[in-house]
């Protein structure tokens, strides 16, 4: 009962997680030695955030192949099939497993916009939001700071978005198709992306005249190019449902090759660790 197409995308999936496992090597091996805590912040936030992607990616290729697999035969319209279903043992246990793969996409969309607040305007997002140590409340020797609140309410969006997020299955004309609801995640997410690459944009616009040597103006824009491109295929992906329905509605032939926009989104999606790997790399240094 595997939805062929999840099986097509397998691949690309594992090509994706490759590429940022070995994007992930080349940033700790330019600080090989020196603990996290202590390497320059955009370091951390692309090493943190290319991190939890790989993390996300990984629950990802298995998620919405195991979905559908307690669908039994012959197929019933009772779609969608969703959320913690008693009866359907892989649409729960996919559905835990998106739980937790959430975690690091939230976690990927935060660090990547720290990096580019970073990058345009030089503020520690991260630190300014949540290690605020300016006190709201003082309760006898106890202090309520904004760091505290910003913590507690991060957390509060977190849990809400993890569990408003879902996978489901739709059944039509005895097929199956496995897809994720994101809901207030996907919001989220899009409001982080779309920031980031609105300072991206301006932070490159600034490179063009702005006076610095030639190697870390390059750094700079490879890393904003990262983001953006990164951004453009969530954008994508956020399309590609639609454009695809319309497109196949328009030329029914077009759904033999609907394969090919999936494989693009992955491959704009790798093209961003490429651009990362090359603002990081030691362009100096001999084998």
């Amino acid at each position: 009962m595997i939805e062929n197409e999840q099986i097509y995308l397998i691949p690309a999936k594992i090509f994706e997680i490759i590429t940022y496992i070995l994007v992930l090597y080349t940033l700790n091996r330019k600080y090989r030695g020196i603990n996290l805590r202590k390497r320059p912040p955009i370091h951390q936030y692309f090493v943190i955030g290319i991190s939890a992607w790989i993390f996300y990616m990984i629950f990802d290729t298995i998620i919405f192949v195991i979905a559908p697999l307690s669908i039994s035969t012959p197929l019933l319209s009772e779609s969608p099939y969703q959320g913690y279903l008693t009866g359907y043992a892989s649409v729960t246990i996919a559905n835990i497993l998106r739980d937790i793969a959430i975690f690091g996409a939230i976690c990927h969309a935060w660090f990547y916009c720290a990096a580019a607040v970073k990058i345009q305007t030089g503020v520690n997002l991260t630190r300014k939001i949540f290690g605020s140590d300016e006190e709201i409340l003082t309760i006898k020797t106890k202090s309520l700071t904004w760091g505290h609140l910003a913590k507690i309410f991060g957390f509060i969006i977190l849990i809400a978005v993890v569990y408003l997020d879902q996978i489901v299955i739709n059944v039509s004309d005895s097929t199956i198709h496995v897809s994720s609801d994101w809901g207030i995640g996907l919001i989220l997410i899009l409001i982080l992306y779309t920031t980031s690459t609105i300072l991206m944009f301006r932070q490159l616009v600034a490179l063009r005249n702005k006076p610095m040597e030639a190697e870390y103006k390059t750094r700079a824009k490879l890393l904003g190019w990262s983001i953006i491109i990164f951004t453009i295929g969530l954008y994508y992906w956020g399309l590609t449902g639609s454009l695809l329905t319309w497109l196949i509605n328009w030329k029914p032939e077009i759904a033999s090759y609907s394969i090919i926009f999936l494989y693009l989104g992955h491959f704009i999606w790798m093209l961003s660790g490429i651009y990362v790997y090359l603002a990081f790399r030691d362009v100096n240094k001999t084998e």
